[in-house]
C-alpha cells in the first residue's frame, strides 16, 4: 500500500505570476499550511501586496521581480531563493496571460489574428514555463526532490 503525506509545512514554494489573483491566493493559502513562500512576478507591487498580507498573517514570503522571458532575471531570482532558503521544494509556473489581439471572438476571425501578439501569448505561457522550469528545475534535479 502507497501512503501519500500532504504536509507540506516547512517546504519552500517557488511561484510565478504571484501577484495576480490565481496564484496569490494559492501563495497565501500554502502559506496557512506553514510553506515558505516566494512570490515572482514582474510587476512587483502586486507581489509585494500580497507578500505582505502573507506576513502579517504570520506566514513567510518574499517577493522578487522576476520576468520570465529573461533568464538572467530568473537566474538571480534562484539566487535570491537559495541564498534565503538553501533549498526549493515546489515550483508553480503560474505566469501567464492573454491578448484579445491574440484570441479569437466576433471581431477577430482566425485569419486575421494579430501573430505578433500571438507569439507574446505563446511565449509568455509556454516558453515562460519552460525558461523557469529548466532555472528553478535544475536546484530540483541536485536536490533529488522537489
Amino acid at each position: 500500500m502507497y501512503s501519500v503525506n500532504f504536509d507540506i509545512s516547512g517546504q519552500v514554494a517557488v511561484i510565478t505570476g504571484a501577484g495576480g489573483v490565481i496564484c496569490g491566493t494559492v501563495a497565501k493559502e500554502m502559506a496557512k499550511k506553514g510553506v515558505k513562500v516566494v512570490l515572482l512576478d514582474l510587476f512587483l507591487e502586486s507581489a509585494q501586496r500580497i507578500t505582505d498580507e502573507i506576513i502579517a498573517e504570520g506566514g513567510d514570503a518574499i517577493a522578487i521581480k522576476t520576468d520570465v522571458l529573461d533568464r538572467e532575471s530568473l537566474e538571480a531570482a534562484r539566487e535570491q531563493v537559495m541564498a534565503k532558503s538553501g533549498k526549493i521544494d515546489i515550483l508553480i509556473n503560474g505566469a501567464g496571460g492573454n491578448k484579445p489581439q491574440a484570441t479569437i471572438s466576433k471581431d477577430i476571425d482566425f485569419f486575421h489574428l494579430d501573430l505578433n501578439a500571438f507569439k507574446w501569448v505563446f511565449d509568455l505561457n509556454v516558453t515562460g514555463a519552460v525558461l523557469t522550469t529548466m532555472v528553478f528545475g535544475e536546484i530540483l534535479a541536485k536536490q533529488g526532490h522537489g
